[in-house]
């Protein structure tokens, strides 16, 4: 069993070592300076481990790799914006406010091979701000002139692309932020603030069209001004928004947009991204309290957080609006901040932490031999456990059985709970081992159960 002991040790280590962090702030693990001086958007690539941010004054798409080291950057992208990444990670699709465009960029090859015109017209009160793909289309926010926004959509099912225009209207006062999420295919969520109360609708779009579902004004117990981020949750169910005059991340309910909890950072939240497994990365901007904190779904109080450090005692280091994106798998969280008082960006990189996770198994005391004995456990952790969480099932029969054997495996439920059957052959004392052996973000945990096996 020496394994299990070193296992469990280092185990151990990792427990101390992240139950000590709670909310402690943690710096970035890498950080690196940026060659653009203007950003709205972020998009990761997991199939090709690469990071696109717009760069909408400089009109282009930089691409960077997991640290942040500049792989390429794409010019010609007049007033790149808002991107939308396809589901196979081929297209980048990028909103070309100042074209009045949407263009596709090969995600290998890092070239633009097509462009499609949205017939809005091009520049700040006309073209393309926001993407999102839902319904088979991909849904764009734009504006139709200083006072009033809209939504449109672009369909590239057929033989030819078809843009439908005009949607959303008596909504927003200027382009809106859109969020999707494939678990949920048909839901379009558009939020918008001219700096005032901000505008939030959801819309059904199986049909081509958005059906509004619902609608609300200055949403949240505070109300939301000056609202800067949206994120829709894996599950469509929740809104979480990022209003700079709150003092906290605001839920909603999607169905209704009814209010649904908060998520307790601070003054002027600037950022929320949420992770595949609903795990909620929130920003806000200023230098009194941590930067990032990182918040399971429905749990008001943070498990983790980071604090960007200062450059000097003059200056600041700031999450930008809408500057956060996790990494598909979960494993690191992208931050955009920028230097006050120079227009100086930065991509800042923090990798997740592992939590510390714990395994109880639970057995009857006694069960006859050759009979079915059931094992049931679960895995509980600050944070969630993916599709495909499996766990060891070790049998030891007998103080004279050394190590131990490997008997079988278990998968685990999305609530952590994991159940075996086995049918023990020797008498006396049983011992069952559970080991999880962690992944990115759990750490490693094993529990133990001794069962008395009977004659038959």
């Amino acid at each position: 069993m020496r394994q299990f002991a070193e296992r469990a040790a280092l185990s151990a280590a990792l427990s101390l070592s992240f139950l000590g962090l709670g909310t402690t702030a943690a710096a970035a693990d890498t950080s690196s300076s940026l060659p653009i001086s203007s950003y709205r958007d972020i998009a990761v690539d997991a199939a090709h481990q690469q990071v696109f941010l717009s760069d909408p004054f400089g009109d282009s798409v930089l691409v960077t790799d997991y640290t942040g080291q500049v792989i390429k950057q794409i010019s010609g992208a007049d007033g790149a914006w808002g991107f939308a990444l396809s589901s196979d990670s081929r297209t980048l699709y990028v909103a070309l406010r100042d074209a009045g465009a949407i263009a596709a960029i090969d995600t290998v090859t890092l070239q633009e091979t097509a462009r499609y015109d949205t017939g809005t017209g091009a520049g700040a009160y006309a073209g393309p701000t926001s993407l999102a793909l839902a319904g088979g289309r991909i849904w764009f926010g734009y504006s139709l002139d200083t006072w009033r926004g809209a939504l449109g959509s672009l369909d590239l099912s057929g033989a030819q692309p078809v843009v439908t225009r005009g949607q959303g209207l008596d909504t927003f006062r200027g382009s809106p932020r859109l969020a999707a999420t494939p678990q949920d295919p048909n839901t379009l969520v558009a939020a918008e603030s001219d700096g005032n109360a901000a505008a939030v609708a959801v819309y059904d779009v199986s049909t081509g069209q958005a059906d509004t579902q619902a609608k609300r004004v200055d949403p949240g117990p505070d109300g939301c001004a000056s609202l800067q981020d949206v994120a829709l949750t894996p599950d469509g169910r929740q809104i979480v928004v990022a209003c700079a005059a709150a003092h906290y991340h605001q839920v909603l309910r999607t169905a209704d947009l009814a209010d649904d909890g908060i998520y307790t950072t601070n003054w002027s939240p600037t950022a929320v991204a949420v992770a595949p497994d609903s795990t909620i990365a929130a920003g806000v901007y200023g230098p009194s309290w941590p930067d990032v904190q990182l918040f399971t779904q429905g749990n008001s109080t943070a498990y983790t957080a980071w604090d960007f450090p200062e450059p000097s005692d003059y200056a600041n280091t700031t999450l930008v609006s809408g500057g956060l994106a996790w990494a598909p798998d979960g494993s690191r969280i992208f931050a955009v901040t920028e230097t006050s008082g120079s227009s100086s960006l930065t991509l800042q990189v923090l990798n997740h932490p592992q939590v510390a996770t714990t395994v109880t198994v639970q057995a009857p005391a006694s069960s006859p031999r050759n009979q079915n004995l059931t094992l049931t456990g679960k895995l509980e952790a600050p944070v969630g456990f993916g599709a495909g969480s499996t766990v060891d099932i070790w049998r030891i029969d007998g103080p004279m059985a050394g190590e131990g054997t490997l008997i079988g495996s278990a998968t685990v439920a999305a609530d952590g709970t994991f159940n075996y059957t086995d049918q023990p052959k020797a008498k006396g004392d049983v011992q069952y081992t559970v080991q999880y052996y962690g992944d990115a973000r759990h750490a490693y945990a094993y529990g133990s159960v001794t069962v008395n096996i009977t004659s038959d």
